[in-house]
């Protein structure tokens, strides 16, 4: 059986991004992250951590680098994948960000350049504990998927009925 206190948790999530500075500044004004540093180490010239709250952290890599697990080569912001062929080929599928306000989060994000993809909508749940949650789906500057999410109790899970 697993050691299950080994595991604190989740710490951070790394995307290899297009404009590192444009990045930023769309984690920072529009999803309302803290900016923590920047560094470079090794083969990385330029990365950044990004505060999305207690802690839990995004890590930005710029196109150029190669991050441990990444493609050594550089990402062409003229070649980007279609839509579709990233989501047959990704291996992630989104990223969540909680917030009190699914509406106000969204709209905010969109003004920050967020390309809308979907929402704000309910989902209601079954299971021991049922519940209704608020999400919306948003492509970030890099088409990464985001989800905004405002689930009542968050430490409650359940199967969604969509």
């Amino acid at each position: 059986m697993a050691d299950q206190s080994l595991n604190q948790g989740l710490d951070h999530i790394a995307i290899r991004v297009y404009d590192l500075d444009a990045s930023v500044e769309f984690y920072t004004r529009g999803l309302g992250f803290r900016f923590v540093q920047e560094w470079s180490a090794g083969g990385v010239h330029r990365a950044a951590f990004l505060d999305a709250g207690d802690d839990r952290l995004i890590e930005l890599f710029s196109p150029a680098d190669t991050p441990p697990g990444g493609s050594p080569y550089p990402l062409d912001a003229h070649r980007r994948p279609s839509d579709a062929a990233r989501a047959e080929n990704a291996a992630v599928v989104h990223l969540a960000v909680r917030t009190r306000n699914v509406p106000a989060l969204y709209e905010q994000a969109v003004q920050a350049g967020a390309r809308p993809m979907g929402g704000p909508f309910s989902v209601r749940t079954r299971g021991d504990t049922p519940m209704t949650f608020q999400a919306a789906f948003i492509f970030g500057p890099n088409d990464e998927v985001i989800e905004l999410i405002n689930r009542p109790n968050a430490t409650v899970g359940g199967d969604a009925v969509l």
